[in-house]
C-alpha cells in the first residue's frame, strides 16, 4: 500500500539523500550519524475560499475541502557540518460539493509532493546557528482528476535558516525561494517559529507561515494542491519532553489571509525521537 510505501521510502532517502539534492529543521546540524525524526498526522478541512483575484482575509463559499496527510520529517548528520533533510507525505483528500441539491464526493489517497534536501551549516554556536539549504521538490503527487494531490511540477528551493537560543526562548526562522523548474510559478517563502520553556519538560510555541506566489496570468481558480497561492497561516504548538529523545507534540493553525487558496484550519498530532 502507498502507506508502508511512504514508510519504507525513509531508509531509502537516507541511503540516497547524498546523491540527491525538502526540508524544514533547526539550523542547529547533528553530528554524523545522528538525527531527528518527526512522524505525524495532519487533519484539514475548509468551506471557504480565499478571493482569486486579489489577497485579503475575506473569503466566499467554495467546495469542501478535507484531508488527512501522513507525514514524515527529519535530518540525518552526515559530518563536515551537513545534514541531509527530509519532508516525505501522503495523503486522503476529499472534495465535496453541492450540485442541484445533490452532495458529490471525489476523493483520492496517494503519494503527495517529496522534498529533501542539503543542509550546510554556516555558524554553529549554542545560542546562535544559521545555514543555507538545497532542496528538491518531486512531483510524484498525483494531478490527474480531482482532486489534486500535487502540484505537477519539479521545484527547487534555496533557503537560509537562522536559529537564536536566549535561556528559555528558542525562534528559528526560514526564508528563501521556491522556484518551479519548468517557468510555472516563483514563490517567496518564510517560516518562523518562536518558543519558549514554560517548565523544563512543556514547551510552547507559536508559528507564522507565509508565502507569495509571482504569477503573470490573474484572476486564478482557488486550489488546493496548486502552486499558485499566496497565504499567511499562523499557529500554535505544544510540546512534551517524555525524556530526551522523545517529545509528542500538537499544533492548531488557521490560514487567516490569502489568495486562490481555501481558507482552512489543521490539527497536527506527532512526536519527534532523536537519535
Amino acid at each position: 500500500s502507498w502507506r508502508r510505501l511512504l514508510l519504507l521510502s525513509v531508509p531509502a532517502a537516507l541511503g540516497t539523500a547524498a546523491l540527491s539534492l525538502p526540508a524544514r529543521a533547526d539550523p542547529w546540524i547533528p553530528a554524523a550519524g545522528d538525527g531527528r525524526i518527526e512522524p505525524m498526522v495532519r487533519l484539514f478541512d475548509a468551506t471557504r475560499a480565499f478571493s482569486p483575484s486579489g489577497f485579503g482575509t475575506a473569503t466566499e463559499p467554495a467546495s469542501e475541502v478535507r484531508y488527512s496527510m501522513y507525514r514524515i520529517t527529519g535530518t540525518q548528520g552526515i559530518g563536515g557540518r551537513l545534514s541531509i533533510e527530509y519532508d516525505l507525505r501522503a495523503a486522503n483528500l476529499e472534495k465535496i460539493r453541492y450540485k442541484r441539491g445533490s452532495r458529490l464526493i471525489e476523493s483520492d489517497s496517494g503519494l503527495e509532493d517529496q522534498e529533501i534536501g542539503l543542509n550546510f551549516g554556516l555558524h554553529q554556536r549554542r545560542g546562535f546557528a544559521d545555514s543555507i539549504e538545497l532542496n528538491v521538490i518531486a512531483p510524484t503527487g498525483r494531478v490527474s482528476g480531482s482532486p489534486q494531490l500535487g502540484t505537477g511540477h519539479a521545484a527547487l528551493e534555496p533557503d537560509y535558516q537562522l536559529g537564536i537560543a536566549r535561556g528559555r526562548l528558542l525562534a528559528t526562522v526560514t526564508t528563501g525561494a521556491r522556484v518551479f523548474v519548468d517557468g510555472a510559478a516563483a514563490q517567496l517563502r518564510a517560516d518562523v517559529d518562536v518558543g519558549f520553556h514554560v517548565t523544563r519538560n512543556i514547551e510552547l510555541s507559536g508559528t507564522l507561515f507565509f508565502v507569495r506566489t509571482l504569477v503573470r496570468h490573474s484572476p486564478l481558480p482557488p486550489a488546493d494542491a496548486g502552486e499558485r497561492y499566496d497565504l499567511l497561516r499562523p499557529g500554535v504548538r505544544i510540546r512534551y519532553r517524555v525524556n530526551r529523545l522523545f517529545r509528542p507534540f500538537l499544533e492548531y493553525e488557521g490560514d487567516v489571509a490569502g489568495k486562490a487558496i481555501h481558507a482552512g484550519r489543521r490539527i497536527t498530532v506527532g512526536f519527534a525521537v532523536d537519535y
